[in-house]
């Protein structure tokens, strides 16, 4: 049987050819074809006319340039935007003091006497006391580094179809085939291969995929932003599997509130949890899991 890996990027920039990186480390256990191996490049909706050679079509240009969230989306952009950092500053903190990591050096309330307790305000956050690694995430000081353009995704419904056509663009022409078909997803990428597999269910019954893989996703955190919330699996689906990176700010569990088949928590390669899941020597993720999965 035929096989067909196909990657879908989570937020940031990408360019088309970005999951060349990544076909190199997990095809030492896969030992595929490079025709075997498609890609999804959302980003290139959120580049416009501005975007690489390659990226955006002239269409798709044009459609950007005409998408204009409207006062009640751009006030409810900026509410998820600050529901879900709020709910990541407090993951963050938790994740941090788990590890034992010193979190926060408290400079005391202005002008009184030393305490006891420590006592942060918000406006010191940031501060980091000698030795400490660094308490805010870069999300914190720059949201668009995790959230980004994805929180227009979760409030305009004109966005949010055009992304997830980047995805049904390359799914279509493998439905009524004998492929194996693995969909590889990660970070904000697992939301957009999630949602566009529950409309391609219906869009094309005879699509099937053989396996869903979503690593360091955030569906838990942004599941009362979905239009289904049910976290029903899609139809077309055989096997879903979760895959998280212990210390992954972004990723975690999901099967309370989806209907995963398999999932892991895996300790964590390299300094960046949310992108450990690519790095060359993360055999347990590439050929422990995805591997086995996929060719078992």
């Amino acid at each position: 049987m035929q096989q067909r890996v196909v990657w879908v990027h989570g937020i940031g920039t990408h360019h088309p050819g970005y999951s060349q990186q990544w076909e190199i480390n997990f095809n030492r256990y896969l030992q595929f074809d490079a025709s075997d191996y498609l890609e999804v490049c959302w980003d290139t909706v959120f580049q416009g006319k501005g975007g690489p050679p390659g990226g955006a079509t002239a269409e798709m240009a044009n459609l950007l340039d005409s998408i204009k969230l409207t006062p009640k989306e751009k006030q409810e952009e900026a509410e998820v935007r600050d529901q879900l950092a709020t709910i990541l500053l407090a993951r963050s903190q938790a994740l941090a003091m788990g590890s034992g990591q010193a979190v926060v050096q408290p400079k005391g309330l202005p002008g009184e006497r030393a305490i006891s307790k420590p006592v942060v305000e918000w406006a010191e956050l940031g501060y980091v006391g000698p030795g400490a690694k660094g308490f805010l995430p870069d999300w914190l000081t720059d949201p668009d580094a995790y959230l980004g353009d994805f929180t227009k995704y979760l409030v305009s419904r004109q966005i949010r179809n055009a992304v997830k056509e980047k995805f049904k663009e390359i799914l279509r022409p493998l439905a009524g085939s004998d492929f194996h078909t693995a969909v590889i997803s990660h970070s904000w990428g697992t939301v957009v291969a999630y949602d566009s597999l529950l409309d391609l269910q219906t869009e094309i019954p005879g699509l099937k995929v053989a396996d869903l893989f979503t690593l360091g996703s955030p569906l838990w955190l942004v599941r009362p932003f979905l239009e289904d919330r049910s976290g029903r699996k899609p139809a077309e689906i055989g096997t879903w599997v979760n895959i998280h990176a212990a210390g992954d700010l972004v990723g975690s569990w999901l099967s309370r509130g989806f209907k995963v088949d398999k999932e892991f928590e895996v300790v964590s390669v390299g300094n960046d949890a949310h992108g450990s899941y690519f790095e060359p020597d993360n055999e347990v993720v590439q050929k422990d899991i995805v591997a086995h999965f996929i060719l078992t």
